[in-house]
């Protein structure tokens, strides 16, 4: 075990910095996954012929445009290209029924992902590292684990089982939630599907119920965006199946873990416990929320990972 730990101090409250539009090009891509076409935004530093990217993709049920765009623009700024994408059925991807999570095909689309830009000129295929928070924070671990030939990894916050959505209901509660899937699974192969709210405004069940969780959460939606609050229900039964890491001796490339200790849905010892097993790993701790890396602990965070994909060859 080489992971070692650094208790940071508390964050400043502002919010992050936006570089300027003439430090960086964005242009738009598609790629296919399992015969779905995905999209995404590859942002490109000025003056870097080709660069490492970063590969990302954010919090459970989001659209790239949920609170990624900021470290990508700062990425990009700091010499790195980063890729955002949209899930297949979220944001501008293709596919039904829409804001569907579905562990196994969003990680295939990680997969898709990874290659398209392998094949692009542009950037250094050498020296591609994946970024995920919340669930894509599992995602991109599993990813790690699967292929090889990554650079490294980086998981913020990242959600390791399902139960971090399931819990705090209860048992009733659960109970309800496990029906509503199954009600989901039958309904969908006649009438379409069974869908609950995301975050909801707490007069019914949803995906996450704690109101602090629900508020923070919202202020991630961009002014005048699309996305709707809703998502197939199915997603109770993946979620109580759901395990990111399997095999953590199979993560072999360099690891970033960073988790919350004030973290409300992906518990900080288990992100440390992680750590421990891994061979490569740097575990940054932060006296904070889920999603305070967003905002008042952007700096911070982002100042951990700039410094980690500097060790990354």
């Amino acid at each position: 075990m080489s992971a070692w730990r650094h208790r940071g101090d508390p964050p400043a409250a502002r919010g992050p910095r936006r570089p300027s539009h003439f430090d960086y090009s964005r242009v738009s891509l598609t790629f296919t996954s399992d015969g779905t076409d995905c999209a995404g935004w590859l942002y490109r530093p000025d003056g870097v012929e080709t660069p490492p990217v970063v590969v990302m993709a954010g919090e459970l049920a989001t659209d790239r445009r949920f609170g990624l765009r900021t470290y990508a623009e700062r990425l990009a700024e700091a010499g790195y290209a980063a890729f955002l994408f949209d899930y297949r059925t979220t944001g501008d991807s293709d596919g039904e029924p829409r804001n569907l999570v579905a562990p196994d095909a969003q990680v295939a689309d990680w997969h898709a992902a990874v290659e398209g830009l392998r094949e692009r000129p542009e950037i250094d295929s050498n020296r591609v590292v994946l970024w995920g928070a919340g669930l894509s924070g599992g995602y991109a671990l599993r990813v790690a684990a699967e292929d090889r030939h990554v650079a490294g990894v980086v998981a913020q916050n990242p959600m390791l089982d399902g139960g971090a959505v399931m819990s705090g209901r209860g048992v009733r509660g659960t109970l309800a939630a496990l029906a509503a899937g199954v009600r989901d699974k039958v309904q969908s192969r006649f009438l379409g599907p069974y869908r609950v709210p995301v975050v909801g405004d707490g007069t019914s069940m949803s995906v996450f119920e704690d109101p602090s969780v629900r508020v923070a959460y919202r202020e991630l939606v961009s002014p005048g965006s699309a996305w709707r609050d809703e998502t197939p229900a199915r997603l109770f039964l993946s979620m109580f199946r759901y395990n990111a890491v399997s095999d953590p001796d199979a993560i072999t490339c360099p690891t970033l873990l960073v988790a919350g200790t004030r973290d409300e849905l992906a518990d900080a010892d288990d992100v440390a416990a992680l750590a421990d097993e891994l061979d490569d790993a740097t575990l940054v701790e932060l006296p904070v929320g889920h999603f305070d890396h967003y905002d008042d602990a952007f700096e911070q965070t982002f100042g951990h990972l700039l410094s980690f994909l500097r060790t990354v060859r």
